[in-house]
């Protein structure tokens, strides 16, 4: 088996793995959403909700964001398997 075949079986199997954990991530990204949503209504009027009270669930949904982001970027298929294109890149 050459070099380049285990390369290449490597990154099928590194693939698969992605693929996985983008699932779990959108999986985990609808579940949350869905929390949120069916979360019962804290403002009885006994009070006003703090600023972080506020804050906390946008920061939460800003990071599930920038997660699935990333994770889709990391599943993205290497369009030219094999070719290194920035060996030859004019500078």
């Amino acid at each position: 088996m050459s070099d380049l075949e285990r390369r290449r079986r490597r990154m099928a199997r590194a693939y698969k793995f992605i693929r996985v954990e983008l699932t779990m991530a959108v999986g985990a990204a609808l579940i949350g959403g869905l929390l949120f949503v069916a979360a019962p209504n804290s403002s009885s009027g006994l009070r006003e909700p703090w600023l972080l009270e506020q804050l906390f669930p946008w920061a939460g949904l800003g990071g599930m964001i920038v997660g699935l982001l990333l994770m889709v970027r990391l599943s993205r298929a290497n369009p030219e398997a094999g070719d290194r294109t920035w060996r030859y890149r004019d500078f």
